[in-house]
């Protein structure tokens, strides 16, 4: 992904050819200096059926109806605090 936005921003921003980024011994050196990881997801978290996140989501909403939206309560990772 980044030599693809590399190649694109090189095109936009009109960066002649020898001086265009080639190959791919710059893309480790420029996730160490900005600290990017590859980072993918196993075990249970990997596993997850996106079939039933689904379903449990058209769940949720149907659940939410019965309740006016100031009753609503946030159920991403901060749950515990209402909106």
């Amino acid at each position: 992904m980044l030599q693809e936005k590399c190649v694109h921003f090189e095109e936009l921003l009109n960066v002649p050819d020898n001086q265009c980024l080639s190959g791919d011994g710059w893309v480790m050196s420029f996730c160490k200096t900005y600290k990017l990881k590859e980072q993918r997801q196993h075990g249970e978290a990997g596993s997850v059926a996106l079939q039933a996140v689904k379903a449990e989501h058209k769940h949720l909403q149907a659940l939410m109806k019965k309740y006016a939206p100031q009753d609503h309560f946030n159920f991403d990772e901060t749950g515990l605090f209402p909106k």
